[in-house]
């Protein structure tokens, strides 16, 4: 049997020998095992016959020019009429009978029991086949260039764990968003962000890892950072845990600044976009700048208003204060799964502050406080 045709590549020859029903035993046993190899190839089979069908039933100048049958016929002739064996020669028999009885001799024609091929018949099939074949192209061509979809990740009222291509891990915060190419891991590294995650990324010194937010662009090569860029508020931070992390804005001509473990770097946003200010880079992270993922609070000696804004930031708690000198007192706890009320209630007994209000509604903290 002879050599099946590669994937990429369709038996235009066989199918159009078909459809003009001139395929041999052995070219209908090669068509059928091509088709079967890859269910998708009976698509192709189908859409060809139902072209030569509605050929059938139509003058060939209707469907095709004089010049594009002549075209794809003097593509297709070369393959399909191939020189045949040379036929067998005529065979003369003659009989002898004894000398007293003598007939004429009587001769035999071999007649081939195959008609002649059609071409009539094979210059339609192979300019059917061309325009089938050029539908198919154009349909792959456009594949190529449409581009694939990118995946979008949401961690919704839920933290979300997302495991990349790469296997560099994503902790999204609730109600963030990732997005990234689904070619992420042939291509560079680059990732969307909407909100809050904490990266643990691989390293890879030839695919340096970028995060984009609507305001900046944060760069690694392999390392652990958190990044909060929520739409609603006005700064995108950065807080590095290991590894150096290349921080700066994405809308203005800056130097990227250098983050290292144990550092935080902030950029101004305001409603209208970046805000153009440099990076504000501090030597100590917030402590607890990854609490919403570790479910961990810890406050060492630290401000009301530190324990507040955390409370914020971590939960979106709202907290108001009647008094800002409560802002003052100092506070010192650790909180393992951290409520917000009841970390207030600890924090109001500590600082001798009354507490009223609820998670829907908001918390108030009132009184003299430490004083």
């Amino acid at each position: 049997m002879s050599t099946l045709h590669s994937e990429s590549e369709a038996p235009w020859e066989l199918l159009a020998k078909h459809l003009a029903g001139e395929a041999t035993p052995d070219e209908l046993e090669r068509l059928r095992a091509w088709v079967t190899a890859d269910p998708k190839r009976l698509g192709l089979l189908t859409d060809a016959t139902r072209a030569w069908e509605r050929a059938g039933a139509a003058p060939v100048a209707e469907l095709f020019g004089a010049m594009e049958v002549e075209a794809a016929w003097q593509r297709f002739r070369p393959k399909m009429m191939a020189p045949k064996p040379a036929a067998m020669p005529q065979l003369r028999v003659t009989r002898t009978e004894p000398a007293a009885v003598a007939e004429p001799a009587t001769e035999h024609t071999v007649i081939p029991l195959r008609p002649r091929a059609l071409p009539a018949l094979l210059r339609v099939a192979a300019a059917i086949l061309l325009l089938v074949g050029a539908v198919y192209a154009f349909r792959a061509y456009r594949r190529e260039l449409l581009p694939t979809p990118p995946v979008a990740v949401s961690a919704g009222a839920q933290k979300r764990l997302v495991a990349l291509p790469d296997g560099s891990q994503v902790w999204l915060n609730k109600h963030s968003t990732l997005t990234y190419a689904a070619e992420f891991s042939s291509r560079a590294r680059e990732v969307q962000l909407t909100g809050e995650a904490f990266f643990d990324v691989r390293k890879d010194p030839q695919r340096p890892f970028t995060v984009l937010s609507a305001a900046t662009r944060t760069r690694v090569l392999g390392t652990s950072f958190n990044v909060r860029a929520y739409a609603a508020e006005d700064s995108v931070e950065v807080s590095v845990v290991t590894g150096k992390v290349a921080f700066a804005s994405r809308r203005y001509h800056q130097d990227s600044v250098l983050l290292t473990p144990g550092m935080r770097g902030v950029l101004a946003v305001s409603a209208r976009g970046t805000v153009p200010a440099p990076v504000r880079q501090t030597a100590t992270a917030d402590a607890n700048f990854r609490a919403w993922q570790t479910d961990e609070l810890v406050f060492d000696n630290a401000s009301l208003s530190h324990v507040v804004r955390t409370l914020r930031t971590t939960f979106g708690t709202t907290i108001r204060v009647s008094d800002n000198s409560l802002l003052n007192c100092r506070f010192t706890g650790t909180f393992h799964q951290p409520d917000p009320a009841q970390v207030l209630q600890v924090v109001s007994l500590a600082t001798n502050a009354t507490l009223t209000g609820n998670t829907v509604d908001g918390f108030l903290l009132d009184g003299k406080g430490c004083e």
